[in-house]
């Protein structure tokens, strides 16, 4: 496995009091504040927020599916409308005896993290696909083409990967602590430096290479 330092290209300061998960819409970052129980939206160019939706029980995670907005309670998935906050569909979480620690959804389905695997699962009926250990467990996580992204509870580094090798292929070390938060925006893998309560890009050469 690669080591690779990574320094970050874009550095956003947000306020929040504990972010929880960190998602791409298509044109703007939306970030996770489960201390403060709700979901904000932020300009990647210029930091600046925006929308501000109430979330009662987040707990962890938040990933864009279908153009709404999924994540998770202490019990539930929960997929709100971003626009009215209305909630849209809740169904139970598929491992009820642990917590949901972060979340992405895919072209394959919906990755979610828990404290020792990443599990891929089917967006329609959260039927297991695929199981990928972790023996730090999961912090956050982002899909690409052909990769999966996951920190670990420790928060030291980010971990890619390789959908197609089936192994783990580089490690990230970046600047503060990626604890809690992935995205990738199809150009840049975007991390929550939870810490210090920042938004971080990177480039990450690759990693947007195509399945062969």
């Amino acid at each position: 496995m690669i080591i690779y330092t990574a320094a970050s290209v874009r550095d956003h300061s947000v306020d929040a009091d504990r972010i929880s998960g960190l998602t791409w819409s298509g044109h703007t970052l939306w970030y996770a504040d489960a201390g403060r129980g709700r979901v904000v939206c932020l300009d990647p160019r210029t930091g600046v927020s925006g929308a501000e939706l109430a979330c009662p029980g987040l707990v962890a995670g938040l990933t864009n599916l279908g153009g709404c907005l999924l994540y998770a309670t202490s019990t539930t998935l929960r997929l709100t409308e971003p626009q009215s906050g209305d909630v849209l569909r809740e169904v139970a979480s598929p491992r009820p005896d642990a917590p949901v620690c972060g979340m992405e959804a895919g072209k394959d389905g919906i990755w979610l993290g828990w404290p020792d695997a990443l599990e891929l699962r089917d967006a329609s009926d959260l039927r297991l696909l695929a199981t990928i250990p972790a023996p730090l467990g999961v912090a956050g996580i982002t899909v690409t083409d052909r990769y999966v992204a996951h920190t670990d509870l420790l928060g030291e580094a980010i971990t890619v990967f390789d959908l197609q090798a089936g192994r783990n292929v580089l490690q990230i070390q970046v600047d503060g602590r990626p604890a809690t938060s992935l995205t990738w925006d199809g150009l840049r893998l975007w991390y929550a430096d939870a810490g210090n309560l920042r938004l971080r890009a990177l480039d990450v050469p690759g990693l947007s290479t195509a399945r062969g």
